[in-house]
């Protein structure tokens, strides 16, 4: 799992963030709070099957932008999403 956090240039700027996902049978996900021109507003998920598709985007919405919540949220997502596998 890669992890990236962005606290902002000022104190009232929203943090970038994204939790992503990926090992050697072909999972690739994550979670990210950023612009990005493929969902409106910041939160979305993304996914792919392999390497060779193209990922999916799901807007998504994040309780907070904590960094704690944050994480524990994710980490809560990701266990949900992998045992779904």
């Amino acid at each position: 799992m890669t992890v990236r956090w962005f606290a902002g240039e000022t104190p009232a700027a929203r943090p970038e963030f994204s939790f992503h996902y990926q090992d050697e049978t072909g999972i690739d996900f994550g979670w990210h709070h950023e612009p990005n021109p493929h969902v409106e507003g910041w939160g979305h998920f993304q996914e792919r099957q392999n390497s060779k598709t193209e990922y999916t985007y799901e807007p998504q919405t994040f309780s907070s932008t904590n960094p704690t919540r944050v994480v524990w949220e994710v980490l809560s997502l990701l266990a949900a999403k992998i045992q779904a596998k």
